[in-house]
């Protein structure tokens, strides 16, 4: 058996004197470059996914944006139309003959409101006209044609907060409504 000698072991306490002090260095900056690159991939894989979500869902892709326009006449033979929006604190209701109605977000508080049940007396009123107008010009179209209301909702309300507007309407006795919708693209 050959041992080794002096300048063989002293050579191996060097390399290993080395190798121990390169290691309790600092190891946080030869990490570094690996998390950032870890941090982009991450970053760009989240965005890829965000993409794709979109692409999948076009309700996300085309915001509903109503668009407001003047017009003629007293509006009672064209139906009902109205918008529903939340800008701040409150849900907005705006007529097509420039009426607004204000009332909380929270849906429990909805029904006590005053805003909401002017907007309830407002479409009795409503359904009334166009029935007193049916009723004076013999006209051969039906009441559901010309009491149809057209809803412009905003697209980050939920079904809860469109619920008071399904008991107004069927509390005012109008059974025909629709949806309105604008979008960007196709």
């Amino acid at each position: 058996m050959i041992l080794p000698g002096k300048k063989h072991v002293r050579l191996y306490q060097e390399a290993f004197a080395r190798a121990t002090e390169r290691n309790e260095g600092d190891l946080a900056v030869d990490l570094l470059p690996a998390v950032l690159s870890a941090l982009v991939v991450l970053i760009i894989g989240f965005a890829c996914a965000v993409k794709t979500f979109e692409a999948i869902n076009p309700r996300l892709s085309y915001p509903a944006q109503p668009i407001a326009l003047d017009s003629n006449g007293n509006g009672i033979d064209r139906g009902i139309w109205f918008s529903l929006s939340a800008p701040g604190p409150n849900i907005v209701v705006t007529t097509d003959d420039q009426k607004i109605f204000e009332w909380p977000l929270d849906p429990l508080k909805v029904l006590q409101s005053k805003g909401y049940t002017d907007f309830k007396d407002y479409l009795k009123d409503r359904r009334r006209l166009v029935i007193e107008n049916l009723i004076l010009s013999m006209d051969h179209e039906g009441i559901e044609a010309k009491s149809r209301a057209v809803v412009a909702v905003d697209e980050h309300l939920t079904y809860a907060h469109f619920k008071p507007i399904m008991l107004a309407l069927s509390g005012a006795g109008i059974r025909s409504y629709g949806f309105e919708t604008r979008s960007d693209g196709d």
